[in-house]
């Protein structure tokens, strides 16, 4: 049988020797071999431990809140459930969806446990990629985005989550579909009959059986015969994969 390694939790000291070790990586005054023996210190602590924050119960209440993976408490113990949890470094984050009273706000994750956006929602899910919330409201099953402060961003209409493809989020409805820039936040609701997106392209999108690009600024739909890039505006930039 196969056995699976668990890893420990680090200690508090362990956690700040991981900031530090992370924060030297991108020192580009080291030499290479200070940066390699850093690298590699860096590796041996990453897979050493588990990073993740986890959630803690009160057993007099039976309410949770969550810890990080050293055990320093970022919620406390005075809510019915969570969904994204984090961890200390890729998916770190200040505020937390919390369920209480059968719905859904969104509380600071700096011990205090306070409340930042109050319990309005059916559901709230932490999305790293668009730096935003998934959410569901007014007893409805499409979802949307709101922000951090519970600023409704993309309206409850989308019916489809998709995985980010070259910087973007396409957003889904039963029927059309629209786009998410994960780099500058704009975004166009779905009206498009399809999106094709290529690394390094302008992405093009197609709408009653044309073909052509949409101005991120503006969502000024393009049809790809009456684009012309020659004279276009530093304001005029279409939806693109570019690096």
């Amino acid at each position: 049988m196969r056995q699976v390694k668990i890893l420990t939790r680090p200690t508090v000291d362990q956690m700040n020797e991981y900031s530090q070790l992370k924060e030297q990586l991108f020192n580009d005054k080291l030499s290479e071999k200070e940066s390699a023996e850093i690298a590699e210190q860096f590796r041996r602590l990453e897979s050493s431990y588990n990073w993740t924050n986890f959630v803690f119960q009160n057993p007099d209440t039976g309410k949770r809140g969550i810890k990080n993976a050293a055990g320093e408490v970022l919620v406390p113990a005075e809510f019915d459930d969570f969904t994204f949890l984090g961890d200390n470094d890729l998916f770190y984050t200040t505020h937390m969806a919390a369920m209480k009273d059968s719905g859904f706000g969104i509380v600071a994750a700096d011990g205090t446990g306070k409340v930042l956006v109050d319990f309005r929602f059916d559901y709230l899910q932490w999305d790293p990629f668009a730096g935003m919330y998934m959410a569901l409201w007014d007893s409805k099953v499409e979802f949307g985005y709101v922000n951090p402060q519970g600023k409704v961003i993309i309206p409850n209409i989308l019916t489809k989550y998709n995985e980010p493809c070259y910087g973007h989020l396409i957003l889904e409805t039963d029927l059309f579909m629209g786009i998410l820039d994960l780099r500058t936040s704009n975004f166009v609701l779905p009206e498009y009959f399809n999106i094709e997106i290529e690394e390094n392209e302008k992405i093009v999108f197609t709408k009653n059986r044309v073909k052509g690009y949409v101005v991120e600024r503006t969502g000024k739909f393009i049809p790809a015969d009456e684009y012309d890039e020659e004279n276009m505006s530093d304001e005029d930039i279409v939806y693109n994969t570019f690096k």
